[in-house]
């Protein structure tokens, strides 16, 4: 019985040191996409393109955390044999579990992240900047997407509390963009992609409550 409140009191110890060590932190992020379609396609090709938005990252003495970001990203392929293009530009709000790899902090952390990927179309066009998404009565592809983003990266200190964020992920598109009723084409894409992020405050997880610096 003794031995056993002793092990409680270092779960609690523990675990309180671990609540007080939980932060939270915030930045803009940048990068190049590099996308193309995957289904009941033919003839195309890869299409760079670029990220840019913002994020949230939440980490703990565990090792876990999690990153909600918010991302102008460039999708679509290369076509006809890289004389055209497809641009779908979304609004991309990626939900990723993190794991990071290493003792809390440590001036590098290595980090791999999973999680979906809710994709809001903002604009359909060609090479030359045409809108081929129709018009309002006749759409061509889909409003929203879902999909999974998965991948890995380096966390690196600059300075105390201020980080350099760098990732490698793969998005895959899993329902259909179009709105045609004799194919299915989802989206695919490579990212590459670093951001800067600075604290914004501590989580308490027995509150609820953020508190910031």
């Amino acid at each position: 019985m003794k031995n056993c409140i002793f092990l409680l009191l270092a779960v609690v110890f523990c675990s309180s040191r671990a609540q007080a060590q939980e932060n939270v932190s915030i930045g803009p992020l940048v990068g190049l996409s590099i996308a193309n379609f995957r289904g009941d396609v033919s003839n195309t090709d890869w299409k760079p393109g670029l990220t840019i938005g913002g994020f949230y990252n939440y980490s703990s003495e565990s090792g876990f955390g999690f990153s909600g970001q918010l991302l102008f990203t460039q999708l679509g392929a290369q076509i006809n044999n890289k004389t055209n293009e497809i641009n779908l530009n979304y609004i991309q709000a990626p939900l990723l579990a993190t794991f990071f790899f290493g003792r809390y902090g440590d001036r590098l952390r290595p980090k791999i992240f999973l999680g979906p990927n809710l994709n809001f179309l903002v604009g359909a066009r060609d090479k030359n900047g045409n809108n081929i998404n129709g018009d309002s009565n006749n759409r061509i592809y889909a409003p929203f997407d879902l999909g999974l983003t998965f991948g890995g990266g380096l966390n690196y200190r600059l300075q105390e509390k201020i980080w350099l964020n760098f990732d490698v992920r793969y998005g895959v598109g899993l329902l259909d963009v179009t709105r045609l009723d004799n194919s299915k084409v989802r989206n695919n894409n490579w990212g590459i992609n670093v951001g800067l992020s600075f604290p914004l405050g501590t989580y308490n997880k027995h509150t609820g409550r953020l508190r910031t610096r």
